[in-house]
């Protein structure tokens, strides 16, 4: 049975599609069974909490967002268009995406294992992806030089947060000449009060209980000697530091030699291992000047709220929301749940 839901409004010929298309994946997805398929137990609990059940309409619905616009900023017909998922885990951005009708359609993330757990889901959905990239920014980088392949749009949803050194991410895509958008989208709004203050309490949390003794343990491989009183310092200094940065510090610290400030800290932490950020909470402006002095134009842009919870008042109140956020127009991030980023070559 086909749906015949509104995962995006009408605006023309491409919306259409897209929403045609976003209905036949919700019909798709909600048949779909990977109980059975050799996905591990974590990738099977992501992608049926994050992105089936309840979660499932706001989930395509936010994929069909991401495509239409980003289709829009490129100013060409879908299939003379490729187009990437960077950092897609399991999500359905990349699944609408192969069914769409773009040139070449690829996914990404870092883990090898999820790009196979992705080859998985699109076999048994019956679509196709050109490719499976596993790795970083540089992995796609150097996949698209050695293909000879310009992959026209790079987007990502709820990525931007974890990198670790943003400004490197869009400079190399800049440099690199493979592409000619990067569109993202991220929840870590910083300008949304209320958002801003849910990240602040899980920068807290995360800190307290994980971080701290993390980079502690690590100075202490570093250097097994090190006092308390230096140990107290060094876990406050290497705060949102990771790989060489991390070792640096430490090794600075000790030979006295002044240590660099880490850029746009505020309250953010990062796992110094993988680099990772616990939802790098940081400003419009920030976003400006990274994406700016990379070479790329910026835009920012508001989201808008599911209104598709299980209780009608929280719905109400969300729709409102949305409301508030077409009202106030290009300020709408202040009310908005995530934000659009968007880089453009020109």
């Amino acid at each position: 049975m086909h749906t015949n839901h509104k995962f995006i409004e009408p605006y023309d010929d491409i919306a259409c599609l897209i929403n045609d298309k976003a209905n036949m994946l919700y019909q798709k997805i909600r048949l779909l069974d990977i109980s059975d398929t050799p996905i591990d137990e974590f990738g099977k609990y992501y992608f049926n909490n994050h992105h089936t059940g309840k979660r499932l309409f706001f989930s395509i619905q936010s994929s069909a967002d991401i495509i239409y616009n980003s289709v829009k900023q490129h100013h060409k017909p879908v299939h003379e268009t490729s187009f990437i998922d960077y950092g897609a885990g399991l999500g359905t951005l990349f699944l609408l995406a192969g069914m769409v009708g773009f040139k070449k359609v690829y996914f990404n993330d870092y883990f090898p294992q999820w790009a196979d757990y992705a080859k998985i889901i699109c076999d048994k959905l019956e679509i196709h992806l050109d490719d499976f990239i596993a790795g970083d920014i540089d992995a796609v980088i150097d996949y698209g030089k050695f293909n000879n392949t310009h992959i026209d749009i790079v987007a990502s949803r709820n990525v931007a947060e974890h990198i670790y050194k943003l400004r490197d991410f869009y400079t190399k895509l800049y440099q690199s000449g493979i592409t000619t958008i990067c569109y993202a989208t991220t929840t870590a709004n910083y300008h949304n009060p209320a958002m801003r203050l849910k990240h602040y309490w899980y920068h807290y949390q995360v800190e307290k209980k994980q971080y701290k003794k993390q980079r502690a343990s690590c100075i202490k491989e570093l250097v097994p000697a090190v006092n308390d009183t230096d140990l107290e310092a060094l876990v406050k200094l290497t705060r949102g530091r990771a790989f060489a940065d991390f070792n640096h510090a430490v090794d600075s610290y000790f030979k006295k030699q002044p240590i660099p400030a880490v850029e746009f800290l505020y309250t953010n932490t990062c796992d110094c291992k993988t680099g990772v950020w616990a939802e790098n909470l940081i400003t419009r402006q920030d976003y400006s000047d990274i994406i700016q002095q990379s070479g790329f134009t910026f835009e920012y842009t508001a989201g808008f709220w599911d209104t598709h919870y299980k209780y009608g008042i929280v719905n109400l109140i969300t729709r409102l929301l949305n409301r508030v956020i077409k009202l106030t127009g290009k300020k709408g991030y202040w009310f908005a749940p995530f934000v659009n980023i968007t880089a453009i070559k020109k």
